[in-house]
């Protein structure tokens, strides 16, 4: 594909007398797009993981002062709420903060969880309940996730401008073709 768009872009007018100027500078932005996306990729990749590593980063440090803590369950799951896992219900839990005082709270469960039931969950120094922390697979989903949108998205912008270049390319055509005709039309046929 590569060997064609250079071969296409390096003939010389004279080698195809139907190619109009237009088709050579449309083929031109085309090679300057998919070269740009070459370049830009990778870096854009780069730029996204470091981000993404960054943000795991800052989420890590607000997370060194959390604690794991037990809680009991205070109802089953059959009583609790389905939430927006559908293997997981939210049920009222008890534990004791980090600075001996009780704290209560919903808690996401499994179907099978059982009143009485103990479980850890995580907790700030002032026991608010938090998610787990972060795991090493999390952020490298977070770097995974983070390139892969950068990709979808460069691809997207230099997609939309090919697109906006071929339109514009066209109506240039068609107007030449137009005037062309205009000149060439009247002289095919004596019906006016």
């Amino acid at each position: 594909m590569l060997r064609q768009l250079w071969q296409r872009l390096s003939q010389s007018p004279k080698d195809n007398p139907l190619q109009r100027h237009v088709d050579r500078i449309e083929s031109a932005i085309v090679a300057c797009l998919v070269v740009g996306f070459l370049v830009a990729a990778p870096l854009l990749c780069l730029v996204a993981v470091r981000m993404a590593g960054a943000a795991a980063v800052r989420e890590g440090q607000a997370e060194s002062g959390w604690r794991p803590v037990t809680a009991v369950l205070q109802q089953s799951a059959a009583a609790g709420q389905i939430g927006g896992d559908v293997d997981a219900s939210w049920v009222s839990a008890r534990w004791r903060a980090p600075d001996g005082a009780w704290r209560h709270g919903l808690v996401a469960v499994e179907l099978n969880a059982k009143a009485g039931q103990r479980m850890t969950v995580w907790v700030t120094p002032a026991g608010q309940l938090m998610h787990p922390p972060l795991t090493r697979a999390d952020v490298l989903e977070w770097e995974v996730a983070g390139a892969m949108l950068a990709l979808i998205g460069l691809a997207a912008v230099l997609v939309v401008a090919g697109g906006v270049v071929r339109v514009l390319a066209n109506r240039r055509r068609m107007a030449g073709w137009a005037r062309a005709w205009s000149a060439t039309g009247p002289r095919w046929s004596s019906l006016r």
